[in-house]
């Protein structure tokens, strides 16, 4: 995984964070509800990262598929 691919995981963490960060009304326990968001944060972006790096690596698959599919036609059609 490259650092380009690191920003699926890390913005969508942030983003969550200071969005439940923001959610807290209740200051009856702090600590606890900071400990809660920041591991729905880390929760959030590792299932957005994963997803982000799924798709990527299904369409370059398909592309490879389809770029071997058109080069064993090109063989095909040549042998004729």
């Amino acid at each position: 995984m490259g650092e380009h691919e690191v920003r699926y995981f890390v913005i969508p963490m942030i983003v969550v964070f200071i969005l439940g960060i923001a959610g807290i009304s209740a200051p009856i326990f702090p600590v606890v509800q900071f400990v809660i968001v920041g591991l729905i944060a880390i929760l959030a972006g590792t299932v957005c990262g994963w997803i982000a790096v799924g798709i990527r690596l299904l369409v370059k698959w398909f592309q490879t598929r389809k770029e071997h599919h058109a080069v064993k036609k090109v063989a095909v059609a040549s042998k004729r």
